[in-house]
């Protein structure tokens, strides 16, 4: 059995479409575990509207984020595999089938594949994440990319009764999970678009940038060990940091400095004098704009 939890909070709007979505798996053998994390609205009312014995709603007595109420449904877990949806999205009829398949064949203890992200009010659709090739992905890749989304994770019971979700995490808590899961357990990622994403939040609002530039100093100092073994690791928290910062329009030269202590690139040094000029902001978002210009725009 697949035991898979879904943390919500105030999606009254989109909750019964996601619930219905796991119900409709061509793999059947499952138990839903609604983890409700204090909702206002009345989510409660319509998941109890949904007539299927396989539902379980539990409410956290007060709001503690995503990550505990994902811990909780992990505790309530009967299935020897768990899985998580998002109360927000869609899944694709086959995806545990085709998941459950690929542990069984390939001995992994995770599989994770990829999504289809829809943006608000707009026509974008974009593919995450960007690998070609269903494969074996090491602990570095992992540690170095953000290959995973909470929604596409099926794993092994033993899995989550090592690696629970940190609370302290804002943002980006599947990345979090990654690192830690992939240092002792094998995970396998499908090249199958096997989720529908509805993307609500807006990643470059200044509250948004706030978060990343907190969760990622928490990193590097929670993965202390992490940046000592692997120098890319550490990079890559500063690089993030100093992005946000700059599009903040705030002091991001001591990031800048470090990154080129550690690789000693021209590229680094460049950055670090554009810094100083206090023009790292304007380049981000230049960069940026031809990013978002270069997406295929699905009618």
């Amino acid at each position: 059995m697949v035991s898979v939890i879904i943390p919500t909070y105030n999606r009254s709007g989109t909750i019964e479409r996601a619930i219905r979505s796991v119900l409709n798996q061509t793999y059947a053998d499952l138990e839903v575990i609604v983890v409700d994390d204090c909702s206002t609205d009345n989510t409660a009312e319509i998941v109890h509207s949904i007539n299927d014995d396989r539902i379980t709603y539990v409410c956290l007595d007060s709001n503690q984020g995503a990550c505990a109420a994902r811990n909780a449904g992990i505790e309530l877990a009967q299935g020897q595999y768990i899985a998580f949806q998002d109360s927000d999205d869609e899944w694709v009829v086959e995806k545990l089938e085709r998941q459950i398949k690929i542990i069984e064949q390939t001995n992994a203890d995770i599989c994770i594949h990829r999504l289809r992200r829809h943006y608000p009010n707009d026509s974008k659709q974009v593919l995450f994440p960007d690998i070609s090739e269903s494969r074996f992905l090491t602990h570095d890749e992992m540690s170095l990319n953000a290959y995973i989304s909470t929604q596409t994770i099926v794993g092994k019971r033993c899995v989550f009764s090592e690696h629970k979700f940190d609370p302290l995490v804002k943002k980006t808590q599947d990345y979090d999970w990654g690192i830690r899961a992939s240092r002792n357990n094998k995970i396998y990622y499908c090249n199958e678009s096997l989720v529908e994403q509805y993307y609500q939040g807006d990643s470059i609002s200044a509250k948004g940038l706030r978060v990343v530039i907190e969760t990622r100093q928490y990193f590097l100092e929670k993965y202390h060990d992490e940046c000592v073994a692997n120098p890319k690791f550490e990079i890559y928290q500063l690089q993030l940091i100093a992005r946000c910062k700059s599009l903040l329009g705030e002091n991001a030269v001591t990031e800048f400095t470090s990154i080129y202590r550690i690789r000693k690139a021209k590229g680094d040094l460049a950055r670090l004098v554009l810094c100083k000029m206090g023009m790292m902001g304007l380049m981000y978002r230049i960069k940026g704009y031809k990013r978002e210009n270069s997406i295929t725009h699905k009618g």
